[in-house]
């Protein structure tokens, strides 16, 4: 009988243990989830972290830009190509076929863009114009010419809208004759 009681009181002492062991690893489980939860709220800005546009979102600073980013590109072509004359080095006559395409997420942008075409295509004409083969020739010298394009848009529409809303311009076509 001494025996059975010791043979109990062992299943009794290694049922405990488990017990124990298991509540531990269910307390580690839980800690490492809800730590896990609190991490995914902070980032994504509900606990006041996460990213400065959020930040910034939250403050007022940013909304509307943060509303044009949620919108889809619209893109304006600008057709008809862009066809240019000027002289090379040599003294030859060259020539520059560019077709060109306008993005903004703006629908009054669009419209804008639309409207203001005559404006927008005489100055790129006077732009295309006053290049030279050498200063085109390269990938640097096609950015700088797009940065440049991309500018004289902004400014048309500001001056006429008064908001810049062109985000970008693209080259579809670029041909040097």
């Amino acid at each position: 009988m001494a025996k059975e009681n010791q043979d109990n009181g062992a299943q009794k002492g290694s049922g405990g243990a488990s017990m124990t062991k298991l509540i531990v690893v269910i307390v580690v489980l839980q800690l490492v989830m809800f730590g896990g939860f609190g991490a995914f709220l902070y980032f994504s800005g509900a606990l006041g972290g996460g990213t400065h546009e959020a930040v910034a979102a939250e403050e007022g600073h940013g909304e509307e830009k943060a509303a044009h980013e949620e919108e889809p590109p619209i893109y304006i072509p600008l057709e008809p190509a862009f066809v240019v004359n000027f002289t090379d080095e040599s003294g030859g006559s060259r020539f520059m076929q560019v077709t060109l395409q306008v993005m903004t997420r703006d629908p009054e942008i669009e419209k804008a863009v639309t409207t203001h075409m005559p404006v927008i295509r005489n100055s790129i004409v006077l732009l295309l114009s006053s290049q030279s083969v050498e200063s085109v020739s390269g990938v640097e010298g096609k950015e700088k010419l797009r940065t440049e394009v991309l500018e004289n848009i902004r400014k048309i529409i500001e001056e006429r809208t008064g908001k810049p809303g062109v985000e970008d311009v693209y080259f579809t076509s670029f041909v040097i004759q």
